[in-house]
């Protein structure tokens, strides 16, 4: 069931639907001001980090305002950016700290969440299946799978995502899995 979550996202091979072309050039434009840029890179990454979002926060009201927090810092915050080629890692960290900052604020909901992100996963059961066992997790754990296995970042951009290193991220994946696999394999059992 774990292979269920690898990402289905294509990679960062190709932006703005122009194969080759590299985002840190849109994100240089973009930092000089160019408002047409900034949209370029929120129609490549928004979808991702929409995606990360709900599976992350479960709930796609919050998802789609945690994304809107996401790019209005983003877009605050590019001046700032020092490396247009990491700008991918940085914005997934800031969506973390978005979703973060979402589920904090949220109000318990007794367990229940009221919008299943269902689409994380093909099967509508094992969605609900791995949710659960997503929330289960400890935020640390469930923040590095879905940075690893949703955006698909590597261990080296989620560690500067996390702003963590990367030994730091090679052990809480490991851990995460570990723990996430023998949850699933608990709810298996109980069928």
């Amino acid at each position: 069931m774990i292979e269920s979550l690898d990402p289905v996202l294509p990679g960062l091979a190709t932006f703005a639907g122009a194969p080759g072309r590299d985002p840190a050039h849109a994100v240089r434009r973009a930092q000089g001001g160019d408002p047409d840029a900034f949209e370029e890179l929120v129609f490549t990454f928004g979808p991702r980090l929409h995606r990360f979002l709900a599976v992350r926060l479960a709930d796609e009201r919050d998802a789609r305002d945690a994304l809107q927090e996401t790019l209005l810092a983003a877009w605050q915050g590019l001046p700032r950016l020092r490396r247009a080629e990491r700008f991918w890692p940085w914005l997934a960290g800031i969506a973390a700290n978005k979703a973060a900052d979402s589920a904090r604020r949220r109000p318990a909901l007794n367990g229940h969440r009221p919008e299943l992100a269902a689409d994380a996963v093909a099967d509508a059961h094992g969605a609900l299946v791995v949710r659960q066992a997503l929330d289960r997790l400890p935020a640390v754990s469930r923040d590095v799978l879905l940075l690893r296995l949703v955006l698909g970042l590597s261990e080296e951009e989620t560690a500067e995502a996390l702003g963590v290193r990367v030994g730091t991220v090679k052990s809480r994946t490991a851990r995460a899995r570990s723990r996430l696999l023998e949850l699933l394999d608990e709810e298996e059992k109980k069928r």
